[in-house]
């Protein structure tokens, strides 16, 4: 079931109605499979427009005879969407609107992908408990091993977390271990996690968690010769973060205390500065940079650029292009070097970060995500 930040940004700001945001609530509901009242469409509309939530739900409600029906007299009145409703949404959307309810659709909460098994998965698995700790799930005639637990949120909910690691690095790799694991197990998010570099601008050190927001696939467009010169014209596709998800991790940003929370469960060396989180355009390719000058490239067309690695746009590729409803998708990646003279040393630390930062920010935000109705 689509959520109702995927809904309103399918349209142009000025067809987000009043009719429009309330029909489209409904769904993200789940009114076309089961009642709601209209306290949770208010309620909804409220937390992700704020302001500009419609006033009186109710009366709307009541006005809308043909795409939403009474089933429910209560106290309170209960309102179910009904096919035309559903017709006129999709529509007006121009998204296809699976009809599946919720427990149908999604079988799991969280799926991770790492690039290694180690430093990465190895990180992963220690954050919630260690590997002893995970029970082997899935088809042994699969590729990949899928390692299962679950994990409590700050709210008390119970969500079922399915982990796994690529056979390689690079975006064909992700991209399948991705589709496959989306197609198994149906979660409702898939985080990439794991270790990259980070460009200069910024004040970045080694342990910043970068958010990919897009994904740029740098490599991807044409290489033309013209007057002697060869010359690359990129057409990267970028693919961004669900709005929901945007808005959520902005209250991260900065000098979080979450960092210095995280930093203090580390045994080893950590830099002399406060860690910090950067969301922003990441760049990937099927290539291991090991020169500054090449980052000074991709900069040119990307000059916002925060890293560069080898995975995420493969991630976001596969969830984008995944069957309905779609999970979304979050890559958290922290920062080991700077594409020039790479060393393993800050690597096990920067893969520590990003796992812990990503379990800690699933564990105290899957409320304010996925709100309970």
């Amino acid at each position: 079931m689509l959520d109702i930040s995927t809904l309103t940004s399918a349209v142009k700001a000025k067809e987000r109605t009043d009719q429009y945001v309330i029909l489209a609530a409904l769904f993200a509901l789940g009114a076309h499979v089961k009642s709601v009242t209209a306290k949770q469409v208010t309620d909804l509309l409220k937390l992700h427009l704020g302001a500009k939530a419609p006033g009186n739900v109710n009366a709307s409600l009541r006005a809308y005879k043909t795409y939403v029906t009474p089933t429910d007299k209560g106290p309170p009145l209960r309102w179910s969407l009904t096919e035309k409703g559903l017709e006129h949404l999709r529509s007006l959307s121009g998204l296809a609107l699976s009809t599946a309810s919720d427990a149908e659709s999604f079988k799991s909460d969280v799926g991770i992908i790492c690039a290694l098994e180690y430093p990465e998965l190895a990180a992963v698995l220690k954050v919630l408990g260690g590997a002893g700790a995970w029970t082997e799930v899935g088809d042994a005639r699969h590729t990949h091993v899928y390692r299962e637990i679950t994990m409590v949120t700050a709210s008390g909910a119970k969500l079922r977390v399915v982990a796994t690691a690529a056979t390689s690095m690079g975006l064909t790799a992700a991209a399948i271990a991705t589709t496959q694991l989306v197609l198994q197990f149906r979660p409702r998010l898939v985080a990439m996690i794991g270790i990259a570099a980070g460009t200069r601008s910024g004040g970045k050190q080694f342990g910043d968690v970068l958010v990919a927001d897009p994904s740029v696939d740098y490599n991807s467009g044409k290489v033309v010769f013209a007057d002697g010169i060869r010359e690359f014209q990129p057409d990267p596709y970028p693919i961004g973060l669900n709005p929901r998800l945007r808005s959520v991790l902005q209250k991260y940003r900065g000098t979080h205390t979450l960092f210095a929370e995280i930093r203090n469960r580390w045994t080893g060396a950590v830099p002399s500065g406060a860690n910090r989180l950067h969301v922003g355009p990441v760049g990937a390719a099927d290539q291991v940079i090991d020169d500054p000058t090449r980052v000074l490239e991709i900069q040119k067309n990307w000059r916002k650029l925060i890293g560069v690695e080898m995975e995420t746009y493969g991630v976001y590729r596969a969830v984008h292009e995944s069957p309905e409803p779609k999970p979304r998708a979050a890559s958290f990646k922290a920062v080991c070097d700077f594409a020039a003279e790479k060393s393993d040393s800050w690597q096990e630390f920067a893969a520590f970060m990003a796992a812990e930062f990503a379990i800690e920010f699933l564990r105290r935000e899957w409320a304010t995500l996925w709100p309970v109705n």
